[in-house]
């Protein structure tokens, strides 16, 4: 199931303002925060320019952030990809146990890009 939006998240009367187009993953990717083992989120979907995470806990706002997306038995070459992004927005759910938070990837190396295309095209519909 893929779906491409192009607006870039909800303002503040919760429209949604997404520029990018955004591939929503078969395959729900766990996301960690740094190199620790705690789980930030996982990708409901992704663009080499940015992530929406469904998480259990709010993420703080214009905070940058250090994750990890592992990808152990892919079959990839790559086993993980560390990146730094900036939560854009973040609101409740429609399920009120999780949230759903926006993040802006910054400066993406081109092959890191190349991956992420790689991803949508393997796991994405």
């Amino acid at each position: 199931m893929s779906s491409e939006e192009t607006n870039s998240g909800p303002d503040e009367n919760g429209v949604e303002q997404r520029s990018l187009n955004r591939h929503h993953l078969i395959y729900y990717l766990r996301v960690f925060d740094g190199l620790s083992s705690r789980v930030v989120g996982h990708i409901v979907d992704i663009s080499p320019q940015g992530i929406m995470l469904i998480t259990d806990e709010p993420i703080p706002v214009q905070e940058e952030y250090r994750l990890r997306m592992r990808f152990p038995g892919t079959g990839t070459s790559q086993e993980e990809l560390i990146f730094d992004a900036v939560c854009r927005w973040c609101r409740q759910d429609e399920n009120p146990e999780f949230y759903i938070a926006g993040f802006h990837i910054q400066d993406l190396p081109a092959d890191a890009a190349n991956f992420i295309q790689g991803l949508i095209a393997e796991f994405g519909m």
